[in-house]
């Protein structure tokens, strides 16, 4: 009897989680935040080692006069992250402008006694996407997973890293972290901006009309994308749908929709080259597992798939036949694509995307194959995961 109404208590958990998960989505698809793409010409640098990011970031930090505003989805508390909020706290008191916005969830680590200490050294402070009633659970997983940093109105930084040791490779468990992220100077910085603030007045609790849309440019420059759960699949269709010769896909998790599958299949039918690079080690139970079978299906009709061997890969790219690279916060996996806020950048110019293209396949020198030898010989663990992470795929 004890067990029967064990049982039942847990039916009925389930049943009201899944309830809140399918009630919350109506919401959110009812109230999404539908920012326009902002377009703009500007430069972009890209960098793919954490050491050298946090150098210039930190330093642009130092040399700004007029305004800082910082926004991550997560911030450790180590002596990366100690230098990082002392740069902040310097400029605060310097009498520049300082905001600094943190995903609420993923950004546990910053206690009240943090918060406390910015702000009696005048940074304001704020977490995005504070999880509350009605649906609890479903809010639990929208996460604000973007990274900007605006400063002076003039220089943007975005893309994967946040703050840590673990983003210069001084983590043991993943050794090296190779990610992307971009330094952005010209116009295309006000948009920019402009997704930081929404996200700002909006974890105020501030109703806020969307931005306009900028005009479309004659010459294509760069743009950018926000994304809030909804689009971003279509984007990617978009994306996909534009190729004619060859698609460089790179992520840490891979768990797409059939939409995605059906039109990368497509693809690779007509002949177009495609290459997935994803890590080896995994940073989250079950999220390697799911992608495994989306992963065979691709290599069967004759994908290039690699898993990165020589630390932890965490780009987020997508280049189009040397024409367009599309670099971001979004994962190519469900959390991305239907719960997460997320920034996409796409760049048009062929000297950046060859150098981000080079970037790749140097990479794939640290890769081993995703084929018949590894599937054969992968552990009945994994293989058991894969079986668990069907059921978990709309969280992953």
């Amino acid at each position: 009897m004890v067990v029967f109404y064990i049982i039942l208590c847990l039916s009925i958990f389930a049943l009201l989680l899944i309830l809140d998960f399918k009630f919350g989505r109506a919401s959110h698809l009812k109230h999404a935040r539908r920012l326009p793409f902002f377009e703009g010409t500007g430069d972009a640098r890209l960098y793919t080692n954490g050491s050298s990011l946090y150098e210039d970031l930190f330093q642009s930090i130092r040399d700004a006069d007029k305004q800082v505003d910082v926004q991550f989805f997560s911030i450790e508390t180590d002596y990366i992250s100690d230098n990082f909020l002392t740069v902040l706290k310097e400029k605060a008191e310097q009498g520049v402008p300082v905001r600094l916005l943190v995903d609420r969830l993923a950004g546990f680590k910053m206690n009240k006694h943090i918060q406390k200490e910015l702000t009696n050294n005048g940074v304001i402070f704020q977490f995005a996407e504070t999880p509350g009633f009605p649906f609890l659970f479903y809010k639990m997983n929208r996460r604000n997973h973007r990274k900007i940093t605006v400063i002076d109105g003039k220089i943007g930084y975005v893309g994967g890293f946040n703050i840590g040791r673990n983003y210069i490779g001084e983590n043991p468990k993943f050794g090296n972290w190779r990610d992307y992220h971009l330094r952005l100077t010209g116009e295309i910085v006000q948009g920019l901006h402009d997704i930081f603030e929404d996200d700002w007045q909006i974890s105020k609790g501030n109703k806020v009309p969307l931005p306009n849309a900028p005009g479309r440019k004659k010459e294509r420059g760069i743009t950018l994308f926000p994304t809030d759960g909804v689009e971003l699949e279509d984007a990617f269709m978009e994306l996909f749908r534009s190729a004619e010769e060859e698609i460089l896909l790179g992520s840490p998790y891979f768990v797409p929709t059939e939409r995605l599958m059906t039109e990368l299949e497509k693809g690779l039918k007509l002949g177009i080259t495609l290459h997935v690079m994803v890590p080896l080690k995994s940073d989250h139970p079950f999220v390697k597992e799911a992608g495994i079978p989306y992963l065979e299906r691709l290599y069967r009709l004759g994908a290039h798939v690699h898993f990165y061997d020589a630390g932890f890969y965490h780009p987020k790219m997508t280049i189009i036949d040397k024409k367009i690279v599309d670099i971001g916060t979004a994962n190519f996996d469900r959390r991305s694509l239907f719960l997460n806020k997320e920034v996409n950048t796409i760049l048009y110019d062929p000297v950046f995307i060859q150098t981000v293209r080079d970037s790749f396949f140097k990479d794939m020198e640290d890769s081993i194959p995703f084929d018949d030898h590894w599937l054969k010989h992968r552990s009945w663990k994994t293989r058991i995961n894969e079986k668990i992470a069907v059921l978990l795929r709309p969280l992953l």
